[in-house]
């Protein structure tokens, strides 16, 4: 998929990092610093406000939204029928009764436990050792309920869903009963978009909310301060200055191309991981940018 142009975001650290230096080095060290600060100024900015926003982007009206389209995807004998093929895709010969399973399924003390005295009887015996066969139950719900969400919505919401599940599949507990209630599908829907959805939804607010904010913040710092720098003369227009100019171009190149990775991740996102360029096993093989990728994913 395109991996071996990894070089190319290399290039644009490269490239980034020399005009940074060459606009610090003609301007002096002043102009420099203060160009530094109202980048770190922007940047702070749109890291404290990019939660409020995200909120605001991923709410009420957008769980909603994605809980309709989730609910017109899966009927409420549908996630037995799916956790099913799931069941009978491992590798225990199992054939699977739909029937029983939904009984194992309605069970009002132990789910999990339920289901695993359910696999083991099928054949006469175990098919495995007790913790694995509880493992395996879980990970069937982050299967299920990712393959819901993908078909409704998207892959990334589909993985981010599946890696919660994975961490902690506690809430099938309240989910399953809704889901097996045929008149409970948009509460079922719901919890599903509330719970494993929304998450994915809240990092796409934060990239997008962070860039429209760095760089609406960073325009008015950059525009204010040479504004200011402008009427004064107390920059020094020694080869010093120049140097030094240089350094502070560097640090400037850093905030920048960290924009660059928040956007390059939004991209990797919005286009499920699958573009060309903008995918993460492309920037992963990169030698520099890969730094600030990683960063990036943790807004």
């Amino acid at each position: 998929m395109g991996t071996q142009y990894w070089w190319f975001y290399d290039v644009i650290v490269v490239a980034v990092a020399l005009i940074c230096i060459f606009i610090g080095s003609k301007k002096g060290v002043m102009k420099s610093v203060f160009g530094f600060v109202g980048l770190i100024l922007a940047a702070i900015v749109a890291l404290v406000v990019s939660d409020a926003i995200s909120d605001t982007l991923s709410g009420k009206m957008v769980c909603e939204s994605n809980a309709k389209k989730i609910a017109a995807n899966f009927e409420s004998d549908s996630f037995t029928t799916m956790y099913a093929d799931y069941l009978e895709g491992l590798d225990y010969s199992l054939r699977i009764d739909v029937d029983k399973l939904g009984k194992a399924f309605d069970s009002v003390d132990d789910i999990d436990e339920a289901i695993v005295k359910y696999i083991s009887n099928i054949n006469g015996y175990a098919p495995d050792e007790k913790e694995v066969l509880l493992e395996k139950v879980r990970e069937g719900y982050a299967v299920v309920i990712s393959d819901i969400v993908e078909r409704s919505l998207n892959k990334y919401a589909a993985e981010t869903a599946a890696a919660l599940l994975k961490n902690d599949s506690s809430g099938m507990k309240e989910l399953i009963p809704l889901i097996r209630d045929s008149e409970r599908v948009m509460p079922s829907a719901m919890y599903i978009s509330e719970n494993y959805v929304s998450p994915a939804y809240n990092v796409i607010g934060r990239l997008v909310s962070y860039l429209a904010v760095f760089i609406f913040a960073g325009l008015i710092f950059v525009f204010c301060i040479n504004s200011f720098l402008g009427r004064s003369n107390t920059d020094v227009t020694s080869a010093v200055s120049h140097v030094m100019g240089g350094v502070f171009g560097i640090f400037s190149a850093v905030v920048v191309v960290f924009a660059i990775a928040a956007a390059v991740r939004l991209s990797a996102v919005l286009g499920n991981d699958e573009m060309l360029f903008f995918n993460n096993k492309v920037v992963e093989n990169s030698y520099a940018f890969k730094y600030f990728y990683d960063f990036a994913m943790k807004l």
